[in-house]
């Protein structure tokens, strides 16, 4: 009995150690211990987050992160209400952790979608700005209604706002203004660009080309200078053959943009001409000029066939009194039809031609004008854009 009495005691005390340990354990391993460190970490890394670039472009990935961290707080403080030797922090821990990724992702989401938001504002500002800058071209050569020109003071108004959100930060909005620009451009230039279109119309283009090869090829047969004059791209061309001689900036009419119709249109002639007189210094009000036989056969039949469909109302003169003359280097279209350069070029070509010199004026070959250059920027339809 006593032997046994022995045995159950040794067993007892042995056991107590073991019990002990088991009870300690998780002080013994650190995780009786609160992650404040841990806690603070997270709490700043949060607050940071939703006063950065996560809080303005990936604020929806914060709830998670502020879930993971009030999981922590919670199980926290549940642990903190037991005895010490049975506190367990290691699922808080492990929620701070879920915080702390969470906002990390957070983090990184916003700081990538911050990035594609400015290269979206920067394409869109860039589009904008070089739609108006070719459209100033087709602005200074027609006369808008008034419709036309609210819309494009409100696209100005726009564009300016789409900069200053940019520089402000503001990539969405700036994207959202700069792209509200660029429809107001389409509705402001809708009528003005149905008369453009002649400039990129195929049927235009192909006949254009075709008068400049017929001078080119004119003068390879003669040997004689020929002149090409673009009128989209205010460009002279003195060419011989397949060669340019020189190439001189001109001024064009008023009515750059439209063909001439009749006498007062202020547009410049399109067609095949021949210089019939050279006015030197005394003979012309504008320097020196190169007197064109405008109105030719072919303007008189253009005029009858016009009239024919009913795109002209009959009777109205034709005009005349075309020349190439001085005055010019403007940099804006201004004359009544004619076509100007700056006195020292009018005095280069001047010597360099004669009296049945073959001129063609063409609207342009179709592409790098003033006309061409927007319509490949703008929709195809009026007053529609490109997107």
């Amino acid at each position: 009995m006593l032997g046994r009495r022995l045995l159950l005691l040794s067993a007892a005390t042995a056991a107590v150690p073991i019990a002990v340990l088991l009870l300690t354990l998780p002080f013994v391993d650190g995780r009786t211990r609160p992650p404040l460190e841990l806690e603070a970490t997270v709490a700043r890394s949060l607050a940071a987050a939703r006063a950065g670039d996560a809080g303005r472009w990936a604020a929806d990935l914060l709830p998670a992160a502020d879930r993971a961290y009030a999981e922590g707080l919670a199980e926290s403080a549940r642990q903190r209400a037991r005895l010490a030797p049975r506190r367990d922090f290691a699922a808080a821990e492990r929620a701070y952790w879920r915080a702390a990724t969470a906002v990390l992702r957070a983090q990184r989401a916003g700081v990538e979608r911050r990035e594609e938001a400015r290269i979206g504002a920067d394409e869109a500002l860039a589009e904008a700005r070089d739609l108006h800058q070719h459209a100033d071209a087709l602005v200074a050569q027609t006369t808008l209604p008034a419709e036309e020109r609210l819309h494009l003071q409100r696209s100005r108004l726009l564009l300016g706002e789409a900069g200053a959100r940019y520089a402000s930060g503001d990539f969405e909005g700036s994207r959202r203004d700069a792209d509200l620009s660029t429809a107001e451009l389409g509705r402001a230039l809708g009528r003005a660009l149905d008369v453009a279109r002649r400039y990129t119309s195929e049927e235009h283009v192909a006949q254009w080309r075709r008068w400049e090869e017929q001078t080119r090829s004119w003068s390879r047969a003669t040997g004689r200078p020929a002149v090409l004059v673009f009128k989209e791209k205010n460009q002279l061309l003195l060419v011989r053959g397949s060669v340019t001689l020189r190439a001189y900036a001109a001024d064009m009419g008023a009515n750059a943009i439209g063909a001439k119709v009749r006498r007062g249109d202020r547009a410049t002639p399109e067609g095949r001409y021949r210089i019939v007189k050279k006015k030197d210094r005394g003979q012309s009000v504008y320097h020196r000029a190169l007197l064109l036989d405008y109105p030719n056969q072919a303007d008189r039949r253009r005029m009858a066939e016009a009239v024919r469909v009913g795109q002209v109302q009959p009777g109205l003169p034709l005009g005349n009194l075309i020349e190439i003359h001085g005055e010019g280097g403007r940099g804006r279209n201004w004359t009544d039809g004619c076509v100007a350069l700056s006195n020292e070029d009018m005095d280069d070509l001047f010597r360099r031609v004669d009296t049945g010199t073959l001129v063609t004026i063409m609207g342009g070959d179709g592409r790098d004008g003033a006309f061409s250059g927007l319509l490949a920027r703008l929709g195809s339809g009026a007053g529609t854009v490109r997107p």
